[in-house]
């Protein structure tokens, strides 16, 4: 795997479960992101920022890292491209630093993009999803419904039923959401319809960062 896959792979695959050892390395990876005064304008510098604030800790604590993993590779570099994805899975949904640097650099790049949205979309145990796209509208009805417009013109709809990480000034007047650009994560919730006196699966809100 070339140097530049091996560093994407950060962006790839779903954690499913929580473990002090990858707990600590996704921390301290998020806080080094967060608190870098680096400029992050492209590929090649967003790829400096990981190899100087998570590849170290990767390495460093690899043999930890596969034993609570579960890595059974005696190939190091095959344990450690493995590991890369566990991090960087986790840095995407849970390091808002991180998100959006990846939206940033990755998002003029509408090829990389689907790649990553569509290894996230693809991976079921964690059942976490990215969407992109434009707010047509947020609905006065409980649960509240979210409408966004795709790059694809196709309307999606999300239900806002829990807190999400938006401001304050959207909370309070999230009709000052229509029109803007974006980041949705969502999973796939059971919501009941009275009408039809049944459960069904709909896109329930985690996540909402504008572009």
């Amino acid at each position: 795997m070339s140097i530049k896959l091996f560093f994407l792979a950060l962006l790839f695959s779903q954690f499913t479960f929580s473990q002090s050892e990858l707990d600590k390395v996704v921390n301290e990876s998020c806080n080094c992101i967060s608190s870098s005064n680096m400029d992050i304008i492209d590929y090649d510098s967003y790829l400096q920022l990981i190899m100087e604030c998570v590849s170290p800790l990767i390495i460093q604590n690899s043999k930890g890292l596969a034993k609570e993993i579960g890595l059974s590779e005696k190939d190091e570099i095959e344990a450690i491209e493995k590991i890369g994805t566990k991090v960087g899975e986790r840095l995407v949904v849970e390091c808002d630093r991180f998100t959006e640097l990846t939206f940033k650099v990755l998002g003029d790049d509408e090829q990389m993009m689907d790649e990553v949205i569509e290894e996230l979309q693809e991976d079921e145990a964690e059942d976490l999803m990215i969407d992109q796209g434009k707010i047509l509208s947020i609905s006065k009805d409980i649960p509240c419904l979210v409408s966004v417009l795709n790059s694809q013109n196709e309307t999606l709809n999300y239900y806002w039923i829990e807190p999400i990480n938006i401001n304050e000034q959207f909370i309070t007047n999230p009709e000052s959401l229509k029109g803007k650009k974006v980041n949705i994560v969502y999973y796939l919730g059971e919501i009941y319809n009275p009408k039809t006196k049944s459960y069904e699966s709909k896109k329930v809100l985690t996540e909402l960062t504008i572009e």
